[in-house]
């Protein structure tokens, strides 16, 4: 399993997404790649399927502030891997 989170530096969402990585690392027992992204992202990907963002298009990204709650990214996550986390 691989999960990897996308964020916008310049937002300052990069400790959201450490954040978010420290827990999917310790719920979910697997590596998590934390990688500077495009202006104004926060996605989640597992197996390089979008699991979890902010907003897909440009215009939604710049309309939608903060990145998305922690908690709605582990539920969606949990519902991708049928509910089999710790």
């Amino acid at each position: 399993m691989n999960i990897a989170i996308l964020y916008c530096r310049p937002c300052g969402y990069r400790s959201a997404a450490e954040s978010l990585a420290d827990e999917l690392r310790e719920r979910f027992g697997v590596a998590v790649a934390v990688e500077e992204g495009k202006f104004g992202q926060f996605d989640v990907l597992l197996n390089g399927e979008l699991v979890a963002s902010k907003g897909r298009s440009f215009v939604r990204r710049m309309l939608t502030h903060g990145a998305p709650p922690q908690h709605e990214i582990v539920e969606a996550l949990d519902r991708h891997l049928g509910g089999t986390s710790a």
